[in-house]
């Protein structure tokens, strides 16, 4: 509706009326709109929809998320993770999967890694820093350069510093020309933090007062010049030497034992005359040089020789006179002495067997063997050769007064080969063992027609050149026990045969076979005897090692007389010659039912060996004392074959082997013969052995 203003009406005048009218306005109704859809669009809406969204976000974060926590050495040091982690307490909160992390702190090296956070727990780790290494400043009092020895070993510096020490604790000294050591216990503590040493010096050096007569020399030490006498001179401590030298003397070098701080003023120091100098020669060179009796050396030489006095001088080579001079230097004099030897010549013969043979000497061709040669007096070495023949060789020093005389016998190569082999030698168990090289043919066995003869006295025709070692003796019970230590040969009728010297009985051929690998392979040598499980089941004739005597060998060693062969031990008659071995005599008459009435042997079983006359090629008791076991089988020929064998050793196989040789119990003419023959396998308490070896 529309105001009317009021207006003032004055008397008499007309009233106007200015008010506007009243008109009706147009009417449109409103569009009302929904309150629901304006209250979801408004911005309260949206930021509380936020808020809930968010508090949902972080309620579904906190109930998946697990604790990562670091124990770190340092406590302090600081923790860095990649991704999003929320830092919670000691640790930090994420979700289950890999993290790379990087931990570090003032004074440590940084240290970086990933771990790994499951769903199921929560992860807690402990990390230690390493520190950073430290530093060590050395200050010295007085300042000078020096040299860092860390824990024994130096260590470069620049003015004092040394860098980047692992933390610890170190022992430290401090070495500086002309101040002794300093040595000082420290503990570096890293971090990047430097240590400060501080180091008093203590000098190393004395003073040392040198004066010599007369005055004004050069001293000097390790080269270098100290200053002239009488001298005042630092010397650092420990053992000096110091050159005093003068024109025209001889210089002294005087050791000085410095102490660090303590002074010393040395004896004044006489110098001598100089000596003089003397360069010598000769022809021809290489002469030996005496002065005054005393040897030099060989030309050419430089000699000192003392001045102001005559010295006697020798020159002397091998072939050649000798020269003396006698020389006068004056102090620091120089001179030089060209001497001439001349040669002295001698006369050596050589002859030669065979003749004709070429003679060396000194390795030229100088002839033939049966003339004489004019050499120089001084050692030569002589050769004559000559084909087929080994070279003998020798040494001569020929002399001027009289002719000598070089006789060669010349050996073939067989000769020779066989000088190399000794004639004897111990073996393993002390035996003695003699060398035997046979080249004989004869006839092994007896003639049916001989009185005492057995059927098993088959004659062969045997011949025998392979040489061979033998047993001088048989093997004794000391030697024996070397190999069994408890063997025992036992006794009969209270008679010992057990003692050490006496000859091992009661063994088997088996035993005996044994020993003599046992031997073999004591001394490095091929067993001969084959065996199995402990058994002989034959045996090498290529083997180097020990065996038994084969029947040849023994028939050949008992029966030898200078190309004959001996019927017995003493030789082809009876009765028994005194000395000639151990039978069953008077004294064993209470031990075997037949005796020697008249032979004496003083024992009454088995005799020391050796204790008779040897037979001509030097072997014992091949006749008496006791049987032997032979190599061979034991066969028994037809007696009709006349073919020749050669050095036969007997079949592989068989039962028993062959005994040879009588013993103390056999008085009869039948075992008395070196003919005789018998065989067995098992032990007796007159059966022993010895050992022989092949030579290849």
């Amino acid at each position: 509706m529309a105001v009317k203003e009021a207006v003032s009406v004055r008397d008499n005048e007309p009233v106007i009326d200015d008010s506007p009218l009243i008109e009706p306005i147009g009417f449109t109704p409103v569009q009302v709109s929904s309150n629901r859809a304006r209250l979801f669009l408004s911005k309260r809406a949206l930021v509380v929809a936020a808020c809930l969204l968010l508090s949902l976000l972080a309620l579904t974060y906190l109930v998946i998320a697990r604790s990562l926590i670091f124990e770190t050495v340092p406590n302090n040091a600081k923790v860095n993770i990649d991704g999003f982690a929320l830092p919670l307490g000691d640790g930090h909160l994420v979700l289950p999967g890999n993290y790379s992390y990087t931990i570090s702190a003032d004074g440590y090296l940084s240290k970086s890694g990933e771990v790994e956070v499951g769903s199921d727990g929560h992860s807690r780790h402990a990390v230690t820093l390493d520190k950073l290494p430290g530093h060590l400043q050395v200050e010295t009092d007085p300042p000078v350069p020096v040299k860092i020895i860390i824990n024994g070993g130096e260590v470069p510096n620049t003015n004092g510093l040394v860098e980047n020490i692992r933390p610890g604790s170190l022992r430290v000294t401090i070495l500086s020309d002309r101040y002794l050591p300093y040595t000082q216990v420290i503990k570096v503590e890293g971090l990047d933090n430097t240590h400060r040493l501080q180091a008093k010096l203590r000098p190393a050096w004395a003073n040392i007062r040198i004066s010599s007569n007369p005055p004004g020399a050069t001293v000097t030490s390790n080269g270098k010049t100290l200053g002239t006498t009488p001298l005042n001179t630092e010397l650092v401590q420990g053992d000096r030497v110091v050159s005093i030298s003068l024109p025209e003397h001889k210089t002294v070098d005087v050791p000085i034992a410095v102490t660090a701080g303590v002074d010393q003023a040395l004896p004044t120091v006489n110098l001598g005359p100089a000596d003089g100098l003397l360069r010598v020669v000769s022809i021809p060179e290489g002469a030996s040089v005496t002065v005054d009796g005393e040897f030099r050396g060989h030309t050419p030489l430089e000699l000192e020789l003392s001045s102001g006095e005559a010295h006697r001088l020798r020159f002397f080579k091998e072939g050649y006179a000798s020269v003396v001079h006698t020389i006068d230097l004056s102090a620091g004099m120089e001179r030089d002495l060209s001497v001439n030897l001349n040669a002295v010549y001698g006369r050596v013969f050589v002859t030669s067997v065979p003749t004709d043979a070429e003679v060396y000497i000194d390795g030229q061709y100088a002839g033939k063997s049966g003339q004489s040669f004019n050499l120089p007096t001084k050692s030569h070495k002589i050769e004559v050769r000559k084909n087929g023949y080994q070279a003998f060789d020798t040494r001569v020093i020929p002399s001027d007064k009289l002719e000598q005389t070089v006789r060669a016998v010349l050996l073939t190569k067989e000769q020779a080969r066989w000088q190399q082999v000794p004639a004897s030698y111990q073996h393993g168990a002390n035996g003695t063992m003699k060398l035997m090289r046979p080249n004989a043919v004869f006839t092994m066995g007896s003639s049916r027609r001989e009185q005492g003869r057995r059927a098993n006295e088959v004659m062969r025709q045997v011949a025998l050149n392979r040489p061979f070692y033998i047993g001088a003796t048989e093997v004794t019970n000391r030697e024996f026990r070397r190999f069994k230590r408890m063997h025992t040969s036992r006794h009969v009728n209270g008679v010992s045969l057990d003692n050490d010297n006496l000859p091992v009985v009661n063994v088997s051929w088996a035993d005996a076979a044994l020993f003599c690998n046992w031997l073999s392979e004591r001394e490095g040598l091929n067993p001969v005897y084959l065996t199995e499980r402990g058994k002989i089941v034959g045996f090498d004739s290529a083997a180097d090692g020990y065996r038994l005597p084969t029947e040849a060998e023994w028939a050949w060693l008992a029966r030898y007389d200078k190309g004959t062969m001996r019927k017995y031990p003493w030789g082809n008659e009876l009765p028994i010659g005194a000395n000639s071995g151990n039978y069953a005599d008077s004294h064993a008459a209470k031990l075997v039912p037949a005796v020697l009435r008249t032979y004496s042997d003083r024992y009454a079983a088995t005799a020391p060996v050796g204790s008779y006359s040897p037979n001509p090629l030097g072997i014992y008791d091949l006749g008496g004392n006791v049987s032997e076991w032979i190599h061979d089988l034991y066969t028994i020929g037809t007696g009709l074959s006349s073919r020749l064998e050669e050095n036969p050793i007997g079949p592989q196989d068989g039962d028993y082997h062959v005994i040879r040789g009588s013993s103390w119990r056999h008085s009869g003419l039948t075992e008395l013969r070196l003919s005789y023959r018998d065989y067995g396998e098992a032990p007796r308490n007159d059966i022993g052995f010895r050992v022989a070896r092949w030579i290849n």
